[in-house]
């Protein structure tokens, strides 16, 4: 499976996140806005996660687009695409583009799941330069 991952918007809008995770290959690529600032190896519990997450929410049964609430200016905006392949290798893919609040609560646990995945790498790269410059 292939999720890509954006957010954009909210108070702080100039910190826009970007993960591109292929659970096939256990590869996780983090970003900053359009900058890639590492690829990192995915551990298998965390990709078998993100699968059973993404079922939970049932992902693929998500409109393409939720409508902003009234006065949204500021909300966050998150989009997820996913591309998965079965087992005869026919691909299956689709595009969720959501606007915060979001009131189903496993599609809040899958999007907190993504944030956590790249505030876990994105610190882990801060303490490595930390410790490079001391």
């Amino acid at each position: 499976m292939r999720v890509q991952f954006r957010t954009e918007g909210g108070i702080a809008a100039g910190l826009r996140r970007m993960l591109d995770i292929d659970t096939d290959e256990k590869t996780i690529t983090i970003g900053i806005a359009d900058r890639v600032i590492g690829t990192d190896d995915l551990p298998v519990e965390e990709a078998n996660e993100l699968e059973r997450l993404m079922e939970v929410a049932a992902f693929f049964e998500l409109p393409a687009t939720s409508a902003p609430p009234a006065g949204a200016a500021d909300h966050l905006r998150y989009t997820i695409s996913v591309t998965t392949w079965d087992p005869s290798h026919k691909r299956r893919s689709h595009k969720a583009q959501l606007t915060d609040p979001i009131e189903n609560r496993r599609v809040r646990e899958l999007l907190g799941y993504l944030n956590r995945l790249w505030e876990k790498r994105v610190d882990a790269r801060l303490a490595s330069r930390r410790r490079d410059t001391s």
